[in-house]
């Protein structure tokens, strides 16, 4: 597979990384803002920066080339029209699979909360100084899972929380690759699940995992349906006594 890169910032170059090490894959080019851009590539990724991605969507439409998007901070609210059957594009503010489980396990944990109304859900955010967006798509993502889980939470929120709000911590400090936690809080107990990045290595694996679950499909995906066919069975075990 002939793939190309946008953005030369972490992500992206972790991904360069990732590809010259792929048997399957071969890196035509990669590219940063302002510079032209070639063509003749099956599938390109999207790491750059969340305003030039209706710009690179829209390349990859006119061209015919599938996009797998890893930027954060971007909404198109058509997205999905847009992009029809036309080519294949995969949205994900997190490429990680350790946290596509997390987002399933922070569905049961609402579920658990929604048991007791003494158990207040919450979703942390930490991340280097420089990310840009706050919280993180990926926080927002556990959030939204929570709260599917936990029907009295409809909304979340960074200040102070009202009872029908999740309550969303963010800390943009030092270098943190990226840490995430989901917890419940009770009179008698805490529980919490955390995820913290040690490597943009494990980001740029699961974007070629994407790259290639992805090729040869038409219409919009994300990377939790490219998940879904790991970590389902995970959820389907049958009782080990």
């Amino acid at each position: 597979m002939k793939v190309a890169i946008f953005g030369r910032g972490r992500l992206g170059s972790a991904i360069a990384q990732e590809v010259a090490a792929a048997s399957d894959m071969e890196l035509a080019w990669h590219i940063d803002k302002d510079e032209p851009v070639p063509g003749g590539v099956d599938l390109a990724f999207d790491a750059s920066f969340a305003d030039a991605v209706p710009e690179h969507l829209a390349w990859a439409l006119e061209t015919g080339t599938d996009l797998v998007i890893g930027v954060t901070g971007w909404t198109l609210p058509d997205l999905e029209a847009r992009v029809g059957n036309r080519i294949a594009v995969l949205t994900s503010p997190n490429f990680s699979l350790a946290v596509a489980l997390m987002a399933r396990l922070s569905l049961v944990l609402g579920r658990f909360a929604a048991l007791d109304p003494d158990l207040d859900p919450y979703v942390s955010d930490h991340h280097h100084r420089q990310k840009a967006d706050a919280p993180s798509g990926t926080a927002k993502r556990l959030a939204a899972a929570v709260m599917a889980g936990c029907p009295r939470k409809t909304a979340w929120t960074m200040g102070t929380a009202a009872p029908h709000q999740l309550s969303v911590g963010v800390l943009r400090a030092g270098a943190e690759f990226g840490a995430h936690t989901v917890g419940l809080d009770g009179p008698a107990e805490v529980l919490e699940l955390t995820h913290r990045a040690r490597s943009r290595a494990v980001f740029a694996r699961g974007a070629l995992l994407a790259a290639r679950w992805v090729r040869g499909r038409k219409g919009l995906f994300t990377f939790d349906q490219c998940a879904q066919e790991t970590l389902d069975p995970l959820f389907q075990l049958g009782d080990p006594s």
